[in-house]
């Protein structure tokens, strides 16, 4: 009787280890099929904050589509010439918000990271004559003159604006409270033109047309635009409808 027992127990941990080592290789199998796949960028390498992207530091990785992070970023020629806004580490899925654009008006944080290179913010106070009645805005183009010297010759020309009030009132702006008045402009000024605004005591600002600030006259005259063009685009609505945007005033 002892022996059946004994040849029960054998059977029943052979039976045992053959199921566990047929668990653990379904476990370890690669082979997956019917699983939707997502490609996404990993770090090939530890990158400190503030250090410029290149091709070199990610790799395309395919992978479950479960596995991938939301708000990741999928291909490495989207994310060259960014700069790290924080650190990212050596096989971690690269999170969009990371990324920082350099010298471009959509860039958050810190203004230093707004300013091309060669570029220096200066701020100056201004008045609602100077101000042009307040409608100079961020991204506009402004001309300086020096009041005491009177000639009609501009100090400085295309100077860019790239803030309007102070830090407070753009971050009020940014949650939806438009900027209405303010007391002082801050400008993108080359090294040389430094110097040549300090000189000014006493100044006058106007502000620049689109057109010109961006030199875009010849192409608009070369766009030939028709004569019975609508005064707005005309919107397709989808299944056929379409309709003219409605003018400002109706």
């Amino acid at each position: 009787m002892k022996k059946i027992y004994l040849i029960a127990v054998v059977i029943a941990l052979a039976a045992g280890l053959a199921t566990y080592f047929f668990a653990n290789e379904l476990k370890t199998s690669k082979i997956v099929t019917g699983v939707d796949e997502a490609v996404v960028l990993i770090a090939l390498q530890d990158i400190d904050e503030n250090t410029i992207l290149t091709a070199d530091m990610f790799q395309e990785v395919t992978m479950p589509a479960s596995g991938v992070s939301y708000g990741t970023v999928s291909k490495t020629a989207d994310v060259v010439g960014y700069m790290a806004g924080m650190k990212i580490l050596k096989g971690e899925q690269l999170m969009a918000a990371k990324l920082i654009p350099v010298g471009e008006k959509s860039a958050e944080g810190r203004l230093s990271y707004q300013l091309e290179n060669g570029m220096y913010a200066y701020t100056i106070t201004v008045e609602i004559e100077d101000s042009v009645a307040y409608f100079i805005k961020e991204y506009d183009c402004i001309n300086i003159y020096d009041k005491l010297s009177g000639s009609g010759t501009p100090v400085l020309e295309n100077i860019p604006v790239i803030k309007i009030s102070d830090y407070t009132a753009n971050i009020q702006q940014d949650n939806g409270t438009e900027i209405t008045s303010y007391s002082v402009l801050t400008l993108a000024l080359t090294k040389d033109q430094i110097p040549k605004l300090m000189s000014i005591n006493d100044y006058r600002i106007v502000l620049v047309s689109f057109v010109e600030s961006q030199n875009i006259a010849d192409d608009i005259a070369n766009a030939d635009i028709p004569e019975n063009r609508n005064e707005k685009p005309q919107i397709n609505h989808g299944m056929g409808e379409i309709t003219t945007a409605p003018s400002e005033t109706e």
